[in-house]
């Protein structure tokens, strides 16, 4: 099972399972397309691997069949359309099997992905998981991932062992696209390490031509708009986004990161820290911004998600967001 960066989590799990401690509550978070899900099917391999060297042989029969997603003790928790768990459905049936003894494996992994997204049960969700984590049965594990950190009781936290996804290289990213695109042209994997920053999964949307990549082209384009000095081209980089709110949304939060990246490059801050889909770009919106009207530009922004999150019309929120941008810049 080829895993690409986050070596300090695999390394630690894997000494835990070498000297006969394997960690039975795992939590796993970090931003969307870090490889939470990925990183759980690693941990779950290397606990039911048949040769049990503290990472998965991907030889072995239990670690092919993992890697299919075909085997019968590793299990991953269903939530609806909406990203919640239905507890009765998909979350007390966790604990009341926790205690039967494994099919075939010496343990059972029960994966619950996304826990961040299943809102209205977050924390029912957790207090039913609650016994089970402080008292697991020597078979079973459990391993949750979310976004943050935050969204998790302190009660489970201090009773988990908790890894913290972060971003890849550049080399990690472009040797795991070109494992996954090998007929995809070198030009364009180099434009999707660009636009991924890092995060893999963010790469592999790209490419894929998903959400992601309009949202990449929103957030070039706005930056591109501001360069230019004209409030028209704000207008109408932000009315291409109308009527569409996740794309609005996903394109100000990258347009964030270039506003990040100004401000930091304003302060001669080094390239090589870039976060953003358009280092270049924002080395040029720095030469027209002060670091202060970024940090503020960057303010607004957060305000404008916020009203998107609050269900705001999508043509009035663009077009007052168009005009607070020309306030503080005065183009």
């Amino acid at each position: 099972m080829i895993i690409y960066g986050n070596s300090e989590p695999r390394r630690l799990v894997s000494e835990m399972i070498k000297k006969k401690r394997e960690p039975h509550s795992i939590m796993i978070h970090g931003e969307k397309g870090l490889g939470k899900k990925t990183l759980a099917r690693w941990i779950a391999a290397a606990l039911l691997c048949e040769r049990q060297t503290g990472e998965p042989c991907g030889i072995c029969r239990t670690c092919r069949m993992i890697a299919d997603g075909a085997h019968p003790d590793v299990m991953v928790a269903k939530a609806n359309s909406n990203g919640n768990y239905i507890v009765d459905d998909s979350i007390r049936p966790i604990v009341a099997e926790a205690p039967v003894a494994p099919n075939e494996a010496r343990m059972k992994v029960y994966i619950i992905p996304d826990l961040d997204l299943s809102v209205n049960t977050v924390i029912q969700v957790q207090n039913i998981l609650l016994k089970v984590i402080e008292e697991p049965p020597e078979h079973t594990a459990i391993i949750l991932t979310a976004r943050s950190k935050e969204i998790f009781l302190p009660t489970i936290i201090s009773r988990v062992l908790s890894l913290g996804m972060t971003s890849v290289t550049e080399a990690e990213s472009m040797a795991c696209l070109q494992e996954k695109y090998p007929a995809v042209a070198p030009a364009l994997i180099s434009e999707a390490v660009s636009a991924g920053r890092g995060n893999i999964g963010r790469c592999v949307e790209y490419l894929e031509h998903s959400q992601f990549f309009d949202s990449v082209k929103l957030a070039r384009g706005l930056c591109d708009a501001m360069c230019s000095g004209n409030e028209y081209d704000v207008l109408k980089t932000l009315f291409v986004a109308d009527g569409k709110k996740t794309l609005l949304r996903e394109g100000l939060s990258l347009f964030q990161e270039i506003l990040r990246d100004s401000a930091a490059f304003r302060l001669g801050g080094e390239s090589e820290k870039s976060v953003s889909c358009a280092k270049e770009g924002a080395k040029t919106l720095s030469r027209s911004l002060s670091s202060d009207q970024a940090v503020r530009l960057y303010d607004i922004v957060s305000d404008y998600i916020g009203r998107i999150d609050a269900n705001c019309n999508i043509s009035l929120t663009i077009n007052s967001l168009a005009g607070q941008i020309y306030s503080v810049t005065g183009k």
